[in-house]
């Protein structure tokens, strides 16, 4: 089995962490996941529509 698929809620918690640690590499040690998720993440490459809207629906709320 593979890690856990990533949420929305962790994705938007990527993006604060991203601003405050500047690196994907130390995003992804704090947050238990790879450098290479957290910059799909960050950069939304190849992340499905549904999920991005979902994010930007959370990123509007808080």
């Amino acid at each position: 089995m593979g890690a856990p698929r990533v949420t929305p809620q962790e994705i938007v918690q990527m993006y604060q962490l991203y601003a405050q640690l500047g690196n994907y590499a130390a995003v992804g040690r704090a947050m238990g996941r790879s450098a290479s998720t957290v910059s799909k993440y960050i950069q939304m490459k190849g992340v499905p529509l549904n999920v991005r809207l979902a994010v930007n629906n959370l990123m509007q709320t808080t």
